[in-house]
């Protein structure tokens, strides 16, 4: 097995690959939704990583990085066999790697054909979603590319990853700078408090209140009395400096419902007993609380300086 975790856009991550298992990820990428292949070494390296993007049957864009963006290197080939090998002898520290492609420094921000008006408005997409922190890189692309129009103004994926790679940087170099626990953190840790409190407790739920309230309880575990949540839009607005919004609720039944919609109508004290549970974690955590008891109204966290730190390897 291989000393590295290795990261894929379908989700499927995993930890001491062979090198059999790690050729395999490699020769299957390019499909919708299955692009790139991220490895890391064991134990992990801040900023010392390869990975390579692959989009239909074009060839490999292979990177590897080692250290800050001045030491990032890029080549391109259409031979997975040699994209496995790269992986497979840098994973074991080698040194045929180091020669095996035609490494360049790597151009990582530059979008010469995007007029200045559209990269400015693609960085302010790409920068709610570094803020929010909960977005892995290629997600923040992602949206970056369908935030414009196909037709009128287009950004290309290549082109959004440029956009984002120049911010992300940006946001690793202010992390270190950071308190090293953040509000942010505080907020994780009241959700893990009352999610072992028998509460469905979800960070970044879906996109609206609507929809949070509608999905919630198919998340639900056996026993789960009540949920908490904050969608989307709440940490948006917390890191743009408003507070967080937190939204919660008691489960009209005391048995599973996974699949169904949580009761909005449930009894207005059972509701109020979530509510104390929460606003009293969230308290516990050091988080400053505005809420008076009534169960129609979220509960706020403010003032509140959001900064969570960007996933580790994305």
């Amino acid at each position: 097995m291989l000393a590295i975790s290795v990261k894929t856009e379908t989700g499927a991550d995993g930890s001491r690959p062979t090198a059999a298992e790690l050729a395999g990820l490699l020769r299957r990428i390019g499909g919708d939704g299955d692009h790139f292949v991220v490895a890391e070494r064991l134990p992990a390296e801040d900023q010392v990583y390869v990975q390579t993007w692959r989009d239909g049957d074009g060839p490999f864009q292979v990177e590897h990085r080692d250290g800050g963006p001045e030491r990032h290197f890029t080549a391109r080939t259409g031979d997975a066999r040699r994209v496995a090998e790269v992986f497979v002898d840098w994973a074991r520290d080698g040194e045929s790697w180091r020669t095996a492609l035609d490494w360049q420094p790597a151009d990582l921000y530059s979008t010469p054909g995007l007029a200045p008006k559209t990269r400015a408005a693609a960085e302010e997409q790409a920068r709610k979603g570094i803020r929010s922190g909960f977005r892995p890189f290629h997600e923040v692309a992602q949206s970056v590319c369908d935030a414009f129009d196909a037709e009128d103004t287009p950004v290309s994926l290549e082109e959004a990853r440029r956009i984002v790679a120049g911010l992300w940087e940006e946001r690793l170099a202010e992390q270190a700078a950071w308190p090293e626990v953040t509000d942010a953190d505080r907020i994780a840790q009241a959700f893990a408090a009352l999610g072992a409190q028998g509460l469905t407790a979800r960070m970044d739920f879906t996109c609206c209140s609507r929809c949070g309230i509608g999905e919630i309880a198919a998340e639900r575990a056996e026993g789960d009395r009540g949920f908490v949540f904050f969608h989307h839009q709440d940490t948006e607005a917390a890191a743009a400096g408003h507070g967080l919004a937190v939204r919660y609720g008691a489960y009209a039944d005391s048995g599973t419902a996974s699949g169904e919609a949580p009761a909005d109508t449930a009894p207005a004290d059972e509701r109020a007993e979530i509510g104390r549970t929460v606003a009293a974690a969230l308290a516990e955590a050091g988080l400053p609380v505005r809420w008076e008891g009534d169960p129609d109204r979220v509960i706020e966290v403010a003032p509140l300086v959001w900064r969570k730190r960007l996933p580790v390897g994305a």
